[in-house]
């Protein structure tokens, strides 16, 4: 159970790194989850429970790494597909006035 945990986040951060998008993610979701792995990381270490410390660790890691890619992508431009129409017919009028020429 504790590897299947850890494993369900490892597609949301592949998704969020090749998309550039974490515009659907909530902050506080995530906030929330790094202070409850937090907490749990404390009680594991204490009771010496290296196994789901490591898990612990890992979903500190994995959620972090969300939280910054949310505030990273955050401020990048949209990408040029989605002017490409615009700038196709741009690009038709430049070819036909030379042609014209």
């Amino acid at each position: 159970g504790t590897c299947i945990g850890l494993t369900s986040r490892i597609p949301q951060v592949y998704k969020t790194y090749t998309t550039r998008s974490a515009k659907d993610l909530s902050e506080k979701t995530l906030a929330l989850n790094v202070t409850a792995n937090s907490c749990f990381l404390f009680y594991t270490s204490v009771n010496l429970q290296y196994a789901l410390m490591m898990n612990c660790f890992m979903i500190i890691t994995l959620e972090s790494s969300l939280i910054y890619m949310k505030y990273k992508f955050k401020h990048m431009k949209k990408s040029a597909s989605s002017n490409s129409l615009l700038n196709l017919n741009e690009l038709v009028d430049d070819l036909e006035s030379d042609t014209e020429q």
